[in-house]
């Protein structure tokens, strides 16, 4: 996936992929160093950025970024809409202005060739996009790259940037090489492309025709370096069975509202399936990508690196159905600039049987919601919340409000929620060890109440056959030995523990 026809002067590199072990040409823009990178992802030439036309602004309270994926493309409340399509127009027509074709062929390893024809790139008559996938009598491909004309798509200092698509991916009888994208490419203040460095987002990549997406930051050095290149700090395939069949919103979030702390969030129909840290990657790196202007790319390709390592295949050649179909219902970008009022922040452990207590960061009377991955959890409106065991994997937020709904303002996500450690006590032997007797597993209380108990007794530290029981009497085969009694305990969301008591005198008759 390189630049379009008009620019076949540009010098030729030999690039092999470590994903895939292939050697592949890939063609690049006259620029000042050699760039080597994985066959599966992409380069593009820079372009000259116009200026970004806010479509609709709003200055009251931002909304969540779920709420606006979920009315998405309409305004949202505290959000400027810098881009929105929602294809609209005659079935068969091309689509438009919004709009650039790149036309050519790709370095990535793919054996279609892109065109600007309505062959490939045509607005269906219901509001959609579709680019479509074609194979001639001679087996040669074609399908359709557009990306967005406006080039400026940024996070402000402070604020955020979302950008979302809704998307049905094909579905065909043999769909072994077809690779659906939706990503985001930025560039520098030079407007160049300085790939990885520069970043990109991708928010959608599909291939094979498998009910799975992928989504990845890519950064930094083309050649490991923080983003762990040429693979990207990824997602890793996520199963998504309705998406071959249905229309699924794929989006990022770019957070900028703390300095030092910012993250991308990444979502699927609004939930939260992949975030990053600044942390995570360094503040270089993540400086030089993810404050830059980004432009949108809308694609479909046919084989390359990233299906093929997915079917461990070459899966250009694979048999494959002619005109499966990407169909967009919209495109949309938000931006938020700096909140007008605190940003909430949370202290506490992410583990189960933690408490997580909120801070509002203002002196007004407030109201709280705490979220589990963007969704509200029900009863849950206190500046504290005590994280159930169901809690786990899940990122924790809180949105606080002012009396009256206005001012709401949600926190940055915990880290995913950690099983928690259940409060265990070693148990004691209540009785006297003697023939028939009856020794009592006195367990102690653990927590959080109510924990799930089970016993296993042992004479000389070898189980007794049967005895599970709270209670054990002695029997013959025990004379001469020690008794211990072992708990565990077991709660859902916590790390099983096991306790096991001291041992009894000897047992006698």
């Amino acid at each position: 996936m390189i630049q379009s026809t008009e620019l076949r002067d540009s010098r030729t590199v030999d690039v092999i992929s470590r994903k895939t072990g292939l050697a592949v040409l890939r063609t690049f823009p006259l620029i000042s160093r050699k760039i080597a990178t994985a066959v599966a992802f992409v380069i593009l030439i820079g372009l000259t950025a116009p200026s970004a036309s806010a479509i609709a602004a709003d200055d009251s309270a931002d909304a969540a970024p779920s709420a606006v994926l979920a009315a998405a493309p309409a305004d949202a409340p505290g959000w400027t809409t810098l881009f929105r399509d929602d294809f609209s127009g005659p079935a068969g027509s091309a689509v438009g202005a919004k709009w650039e074709h790149e036309v050519g062929t790709w370095g990535t390893g793919a054996v279609d060739r892109t065109t600007a024809s309505t062959d490939n790139v045509f607005l269906d008559g219901s509001g959609a996009l579709s680019i479509r996938a074609l194979r001639d009598a001679s087996g040669a491909w074609t399908s359709g790259r557009i990306i967005t004309a406006d080039k400026s798509f940024a996070a402000p200092a402070g604020g955020r940037l979302l950008m979302t698509a809704s998307v049905r991916l094909p579905a065909v009888a043999d769909p072994t090489g077809y690779w659906a994208a939706f990503w985001a490419l930025g560039r520098d203040a030079d407007a160049q492309i300085d790939w990885p460095r520069t970043g990109e987002f991708d928010m959608l990549e599909a291939v094979n025709g498998t009910p799975q997406v992928i989504q990845t930051l890519h950064c930094d050095l083309p050649d490991g370096g923080a983003c762990d290149e040429p693979y990207g700090i990824t997602s890793g395939l996520q199963d998504c069975a309705a998406c071959l069949t249905d229309f699924h919103t794929y989006s990022v979030l770019v957070d900028r509202t703390v300095a030092g702390a910012e993250r991308l969030e990444f979502f699927v129909d609004g939930v939260t399936t992949h975030a990053i840290e600044e942390s995570q990657i360094g503040e270089a790196a993540w400086d030089a990508a993810i404050p830059n202007a980004y432009f949108l790319v809308l694609n479909l390709a046919i084989g390359g690196g990233l299906p093929n390592g997915v079917c461990g295949c070459d899966s250009a050649a694979a048999p494959k159905t002619s005109g499966g179909t990407m169909s967009v219902d919209h495109v949309a970008v938000y931006q938020s600039g700096a909140p007008v009022v605190a940003v909430p922040t949370i202290s506490g452990t992410a583990a189960a049987g933690a408490t997580l207590v909120a801070d509002a960061g203002r002196s007004t009377p407030v109201t709280y919601q705490w979220r589990a991955d963007g969704v509200a959890i029900s009863g849950a409106t206190a500046g504290s919340y005590l994280l159930p065991g169901t809690s786990v994997g899940k990122r924790i937020t809180v949105t606080v409000s002012a009396l009256d709904g206005s001012d709401a303002v949600t926190s940055l996500p915990t880290a995913p929620v950690s099983a928690g450690t259940l409060g265990a006590v070693t148990p004691t032997i209540s009785g006297t060890a003697k023939l028939g007797n009856t020794l009592t597993a006195v367990p102690g209380t653990w927590t959080p109440s109510p924990v799930t108990l089970t016993y296993r007794w042992k004479a000389d530290g070898v189980d007794i056959a049967g005895a599970t029981g709270k209670t054990l009497k002695v029997a013959t085969t025990q004379i001469g030995k020690r008794i211990t009694v072992t708990v565990t305990g077991s709660k859902t969301g916590f790390t099983t523990a096991q306790r096991t008591s001291a041992q009894t005198a000897v047992v006698v008759r």
